[in-house]
């Protein structure tokens, strides 16, 4: 269960950081749609009270007081006698203890309290799930951000450089020691590096109040530090471990299963209204007026219930139960098929994700070589400042990209667990590293 893992009323200690493992405490917390299955989840943990009720005896108190046109009885008639006359008044008061337990019902209330039982444990699963589901967006949300904010830096160095140079170059033609045309080409780069700026800055804007509305957070407050993450293990399972751990684990299959045990015990509920019902009655009466006083009597019985004819309803009723349990299986099946091919999903992108990661590492170590030469080149007058910026151009994006191959590779880590139920703030502290 996740609900344990939310204890509420932890602040941010540092209100200039925002760790990954904060972010997800504070959207679990708070968030809506964990908060309603929370809420679903009481209210079946009451049901299952309510449906434990009948297995108890009912006593009931109760008071009457009744004005009648002409007098009558006041205390019961269980003989007559010229000693023992009948007393006769027109106001009458009554206070009864009654006591009712059923007996045997055939697996009535068992079966009712099966259902209430097995609707509690989907209730638990759809919690589980939900809070899976949260953890995933913000997660998700998170790595956004930062893998928004590294291509921010990347073309904001990029736009430094080609200012730079646009402006060596723009003096170097003041003094007639470099072609107009140059001064146009580096404009153009300025200008189009401006606008790649711009539209980035957009979409981190965008992400960031994203992640806001997920934390429950003001924007401002959002635009915040956040810690950089990194996988601690990049080893995954095998295939047949992964699709057996979540045909045991996860949340969606959880559902499924819930649904049908209740179905099932609907099924049971319906068939014990075919059986007769026997009961246990007892009651304590007082019956007088004011002027008389109160004379007690009782009496207890054994009441034997059956309906003979209730039009069909109960055979119907029989029938509609087993079709939904019929049902409920075949969504189980269902579930477990999906849950397989998400799993297969989830694992062919992680397998990507991870020889992205490592061609772009080696692009990268590639890229610094070669602004390294370029720039030495330079240096001894033997390359140009355009060959340079090209070089470091492509390291600045082959870099970007790398960040956002990591992230997207933790993306898709956290992905597969979610498919195979083990996504938990404990997993994403213990496989995320901050």
């Amino acid at each position: 269960m996740i609900l344990p893992l939310l204890v509420s009323g932890l602040l941010l200690q540092d209100t200039t950081r925002l760790s990954l493992a904060d972010a997800v405490r504070r959207a679990l917390e708070s968030h809506p749609t964990v908060a309603a299955a929370r809420d679903n989840r009481a209210a079946a943990a009451a049901a299952v009270g309510e449906a434990r009720a009948p297995l108890f005896p009912r006593l009931a108190a109760g008071f009457s007081a009744t004005e009648y046109k002409i007098g009558n009885l006041v205390y019961p008639l269980s003989g007559l006698s010229l000693t023992n006359l009948p007393l006769f008044n027109s106001t009458l008061s009554q206070a009864a203890l009654s006591l009712g337990y059923t007996l045997f019902d055939f697996g009535g209330r068992t079966s009712q309290l099966r259902l209430a039982q097995a609707q509690e444990r989907r209730a638990d699963a759809a919690l589980d799930a939900a809070s899976a589901a949260l953890i995933s967006r913000v997660a998700n949300a998170y790595l956004r951000v930062l893998t928004t904010r590294g291509v921010l830096q990347a073309q904001e160095q990029e736009l430094a450089a080609l200012q730079a140079e646009a402006n060596r170059v723009a003096q170097l033609e003041a003094q007639g020691k470099a072609a107009h045309v140059e001064v146009l080409r580096l404009a153009a780069q300025v200008s189009r590096a401006r606008a790649d700026e711009v539209g980035t800055r957009a979409q981190l804007d965008v992400a960031e109040r994203d992640l806001a509305l997920l934390v429950a957070l003001p924007a401002e407050t959002a635009r915040t530090q956040l810690v950089p993450v990194r996988l601690v293990d990049t080893t995954v399972a095998d295939r047949a471990t992964l699709v057996a751990t979540a045909e045991q684990t996860s949340p969606d299959v959880a559902q499924a299963r819930r649904a049908a045990e209740a179905a099932a015990a609907g099924v049971g509920a319906a068939r014990s209204s075919l059986l007769p019902q026997l009961q246990l009655t007892a009651a304590y009466v007082e019956n007088g007026h004011s002027f008389t006083g109160y004379r007690p009597w009782w009496n207890a019985g054994l009441q034997f219930s059956y309906p003979i004819f209730t039009g069909g309803s109960r055979l119907y009723g029989i029938r509609r139960n087993e079709a939904g349990a019929q049902a409920a299986n075949e969504q189980v099946r269902s579930a477990e098929q999906a849950a397989e091919l998400s799993v297969d999903g989830a694992l062919a992108t992680v397998t990507a994700a991870r020889a992205t990661v490592d061609a772009l590492a080696s692009a990268v170590e590639q890229s610094e070589e070669v602004e390294r030469i370029r720039l030495l080149s330079v240096q001894v007058g033997s390359g140009t400042e355009t060959d340079y910026l090209d070089a470091e151009a492509t390291l600045l994006s082959n870099r970007a990209a790398l960040v956002q191959a990591r992230h997207a590779e933790i993306a898709a880590r956290i992905e597969l667990a979610r498919v195979t139920g083990v996504l938990t703030p404990e997993w994403l502290t213990r496989m995320v590293a901050q």
